[in-house]
């Protein structure tokens, strides 16, 4: 049965995965305003998927990267793994003299994350768009009115097409 909602709803299931592409195009784009990409396992790792049940269709984007919740809620303080921190230093580009320097950055980003937690007011001044949460919901709430106006529309289609195929005779 679940072959039978994809092959019946034909139009919606093209509407569906091309909403699922958009939005994960979407996030990327805002993790990039953000400028909340280091090592890009977040970025790269966002897939869409679309699942079916005897009554409903799920359309399901998932990442590997454990930490998106941070990115797009931000934290409380917290005083993070300083060796996640070097991993992070290292992914940004940011530049030292040698391992004692980088130490010593690192401590003071985690001191600073135990003091303001996330975003930092310097995280926010990196931003792009002065925006350094709530990608997700962000996207969402772009691309809202179009995709409900596509989804409406391919299930018009949808059903326009299963009347076409009804026999003829009343």
């Amino acid at each position: 049965s679940k072959r039978i909602m994809k092959n019946v709803l034909k139009t919606f299931d093209r509407a569906i995965n091309d909403i699922g592409k958009k939005l994960v195009k979407g996030f990327r784009g805002e993790l990039e305003d953000q400028n909340s990409i280091a090592t890009g396992k977040l970025f790269f790792s966002l897939k869409e998927n679309v699942e079916y049940n005897i009554d409903e269709a799920s359309m399901i984007i998932t990442t590997d990267a454990d930490y998106v919740d941070v990115v797009n809620d931000g934290s409380k303080p917290f005083f993070p793994n300083v060796t996640a921190i070097k991993k992070w230093i290292d992914a940004k580009g940011i530049s030292y003299d040698d391992e004692n320097e980088k130490e010593l950055i690192a401590y003071n980003i985690a001191k600073k994350i135990a003091r303001e937690g996330l975003p930092s007011r310097g995280g926010i001044a990196e931003s792009n768009n002065n925006r350094k949460t709530k990608f997700i919901e962000q996207v969402v709430e772009a691309y809202r009115r179009t995709n409900d106006n596509s989804i409406h529309k391919a299930i018009g289609q949808d059903i326009d097409n299963i009347f076409k195929q009804l026999p003829k005779q009343i």
